[in-house]
């Protein structure tokens, strides 16, 4: 008897640990500069290596609290964002610059209401398992309100295609069969809809401010911002090399670069906010296309509107989302997506191969070849953030010269030569070395302040021809940018 104490009390401090550690990614905080992705992709890895260097199993409804947690908590934050409450929770919780922005500490919108619609179909899984209709309904107000909050249209498909599966599955099972509730589905639609209406209500009586809702903002012009345009430059640019592609980190120099026959992108172009336009601005067509085949296929033949299994419906209905998300961004450049993604996965696997691929020997080497690896690039990391943030605010991890300890970064070599290029003045004496390295560093960062030193540095060095052209580029992406730099004949 006391054996089977310790082993539950094991269990429940295990459960407890991998719970926090399904959770952590979505909630973390941090977010440092100069590479804000950086931290939070370690943070979710290093909670991906902790989980597999346990080796503890986990089941579907850990992966269902989790995400239902997640996406509440990050509601709930979203909400005191939305109605500017969240600065005395700073720093634990990321303050957006204007009222009626809702992000959580996922900072950004479209992020946000992926993971409330995650939240939602883990909430319609737990219903099914365990979780009393009261807790589900309270749960559901909470996260469509979180998801409306983010004013995201985005948020507003996966309301509809986690909706759209549930109806499907009830529609295609048998009657003997658990189903996911669909009224319960179609009620979470009918409290979004409430919240769409009230919330901009709700901050224009409280703080006097207008907000676009997801519904109006379909119809709304987004100008030279818009995604239509973005998505017709990048398809250009894949016109312009189809075969093999333009390369990894290449898209905002393509950008910078390019002429366009009509309107133009007006921002610095970091990914072609379509997963599928991403791969064959990169990889070239022909890769992308069988690429896109190959999961078109295999999600055919895995038939994910014939699912019976809740916990794979669960997954599938994640997965939906994830996807449709990646049609409008690149979700999976995020940590905590990544995690989700996997998880999804493990959860389609079928039960012998999942536990021949589980095995808790080979989770714990992988687990801990992930911390290690995750180890040294937090400590490469911190060598080159340093040199964008004031001496006052510097570790004293790396003693000597700040910028000579960057410079020996194995993995941000790059990283640490912008943070040079940005202190240094552009003189006579080092004009060609600065023209050289800015003509590089313009693939890693086509700002306004890295083109001005190019072109000062091009004419230092009498070399009008590089000057113009780049005043030219610099013209027609950055119009709003500071007047022209005098370029001699």
């Amino acid at each position: 008897m006391v054996e089977l104490d310790h082993r539950r009390a094991n269990r429940n401090w295990l459960d407890l640990v991998c719970a926090l550690l399904l959770i952590l990614p979505w909630v973390e905080p941090w977010a440092p500069a100069p590479l804000p992705n950086v931290v939070p992709l370690l943070v979710s890895w290093a909670c991906i290596g902790l989980l597999m260097v346990l080796g503890h199993t986990l089941r579907p409804l850990d992966m269902a609290r989790a995400w239902a947690i997640a996406a509440g908590v990050s509601s709930i934050i979203g909400l005191l964002q939305y109605f500017g409450q969240a600065d005395w929770l700073s720093p634990w919780v990321h303050v957006p610059d204007h009222l009626g922005e809702a992000m959580a500490n996922l900072r950004q919108r479209n992020q946000l209401a992926t993971l409330t619609a995650i939240g939602i179909a883990a909430v319609l899984w737990w219903d099914q398992n365990g979780l009393k209709r009261t807790h589900a309904w309270w749960m559901l107000a909470l996260l469509t309100m979180g998801n409306a909050a983010t004013n995201s249209r985005t948020g507003l498909l996966h309301m509809l295609v986690v909706t759209s599966l549930v109806m499907v599955w009830s529609r295609l099972g048998r009657p003997e069969q658990d189903r996911l509730s669909w009224r319960l589905a179609l009620a979470g639609c009918g409290l979004y809809a409430m919240a769409i209406w009230a919330l901009p209500q709700w901050l224009s009586m409280t703080a006097g401010l207008d907000s676009l809702n997801a519904v109006t903002r379909l119809g709304n012009n987004d100008g030279c911002s818009s995604r239509k345009v973005l998505w017709h430059n990048v398809l250009e640019l894949i016109a312009q090399k189809p075969w093999w592609g333009w390369g990894v980190n290449e898209l905002k120099y393509a950008h910078y670069s390019a002429t366009y026959p009509g309107e133009r992108f007006c921002d610095i172009l970091g990914n072609a906010h379509n997963g599928l336009l991403q791969m064959a601005f990169v990889l070239g067509v022909p890769i992308a296309g069988s690429i896109t085949l190959g999961l078109a296929t295999l999600t055919w033949a895995l038939r994910p509107w014939k699912s019976r299994p809740l916990h794979h419906q669960m997954a599938w209905a994640v997965l939906a989302v994830i996807a449709l998300h990646s049609l409008l961004e690149f979700p999976l450049w995020y940590g905590p997506f990544q995690m989700a993604t996997l998880l999804s996965i493990v959860l389609l696997v079928p039960h012998g191969l999942q536990a021949l691929a589980l095995n808790r020997q080979y989770m714990r080497i992988a687990g801990s070849i992930i911390l290690a690896v995750a180890a040294f690039i937090a400590v490469d990391y911190s060598r080159v953030r340093p040199i964008f943030i004031p001496a006052s605010q510097r570790w004293s991890i790396w003693p000597g010269d700040a910028m000579a300890s960057a410079k020996q970064s194995m993995l941000f070599q790059t990283t640490a030569e912008f943070g040079e290029f940005s202190l240094t003045p552009v003189t006579p004496e080092n004009a060609a070395h600065m023209l050289k390295s800015g003509e590089a560093l313009l693939h890693y960062s086509p700002e306004p302040q890295v083109i001005r030193k190019v072109i000062t540095a091009a004419i230092l060095t009498g070399d009008n021809e590089t000057a113009q052209r780049h005043q030219m580029l610099m013209d027609k992406a950055f119009p709003a940018a500071p007047g022209s730099l005098k370029v001699g004949p």
